[in-house]
């Protein structure tokens, strides 16, 4: 390995370090009762050590979701892969994951509701923010793949743009759960969640 690959290498892992330790302060303290302070003493850094890697906190949370993202790409990714299920099928069950993925990781579920909060906090040129639109990208076309194989397999209607519906399901998955679950009221939140998905199955169905 050379040395422009070894320093590559070291500093990927260095942020991975300090996300880490951002992740743990942000979960235990809360975004705004957290410092950079706070995260360099988690990373055993210096402040300005921490400062050359990450700008602000903003940047720091910005990676975290990313990670969120990533943990609903790698289950919306799984759905796909079962290529016995038609693409109507393939929506219904990527609601479903999500739902999954909210129960088995609620922070980083907040950290999702969070996102348009840090993104104007990044910069436009912060490679993290990037990094965040590409997965969400990534979350978005899989969406329209699943949706193209239903209105090729005649599960979907055909009348409908792939790309626009895809955008609007990603907005309706993330925007269900607070309504149901986390306005404190968990009782049937469930029940709900898959009555949204069944309207949802409903308006997209061939039949």
């Amino acid at each position: 390995m050379g040395i422009t690959e070894r320093r590559t290498r070291e500093k990927q892992q260095r942020e991975e370090q300090i996300i880490n330790a951002a992740e743990k302060v942000f979960f235990e303290s809360g975004f705004d009762n957290s410092t950079m302070d706070d995260i360099a003493v988690a990373a055993e850094l210096s402040k300005g050590a921490l400062y050359t890697y990450f700008k602000t906190k903003n940047e720091l949370c910005i990676c975290i979701v990313c990670r969120a993202l990533s943990l609903v790409l790698e289950n919306f990714n799984n759905v796909f892969a079962d290529k016995k299920l038609s693409g109507l099928k393939m929506i219904v069950e990527a609601g479903m994951s999500f739902q999954r993925f909210y129960n088995s990781h609620p922070k980083y579920y907040c950290a999702l509701l969070s996102y348009r909060q840090h993104r104007g906090g990044c910069g436009q040129e912060s490679k993290f923010l990037r990094n965040t639109l590409e997965e969400n990208n990534r979350i978005n076309d899989l969406l329209v793949a699943m949706l193209r194989k239903g209105m090729d397999d005649g599960s979907i209607r055909q009348n409908l743009d792939a790309k626009k519906t895809a955008l609007t399901l990603w907005g309706d998955m993330s925007g269900l759960i607070p309504g149901f679950i986390l306005d404190g009221q968990n009782s049937g939140s469930l029940e709900l969640f898959e009555h949204a998905l069944e309207l949802i199955r409903c308006g997209l169905s061939n039949k």
